[in-house]
């Protein structure tokens, strides 16, 4: 296998990894709210269907964010241009090619 198809499977690796890692987190901390809001609310509270759909989106988002900082760290750790495969190309356009291009006028 080549130095590039190995950096390509170990980003497919590493992305099924941390998404599978990011929704264990995500139903962590929904168990986690729903434990808070079983212990400490009230069931019988009109105000129960606006703290469930608040527990549902602060796990999203500290799951988020808790993500991002982990993969900070990770950076930091590891060098991952040698290990992993770039998702996106280039920013940097090549010479434009002007077989088929728009017509430029002089």
């Amino acid at each position: 296998m080549t130095e590039n198809g190995k950096k390509k499977r170990n980003t497919a690796i590493f992305l099924v990894v941390a998404t599978i890692l990011n929704i264990l987190l995500m139903i962590a901390l929904m168990t986690l709210g729903l434990f808070l809001l079983a212990k400490f609310g009230n069931p019988e509270s009109t105000a129960t269907p606006i703290y469930l759909v608040l527990i549902f989106i602060g796990s999203i988002a500290l799951s988020w964010l808790i993500y991002a900082k982990l993969m900070k760290l990770y950076a930091k750790k590891v060098d991952l241009d040698s290990k992993f495969a770039p998702l996106f190309g280039s920013n940097r356009r090549g010479p434009r090619n002007n077989n088929g291009g728009p017509s430029v006028k002089e």
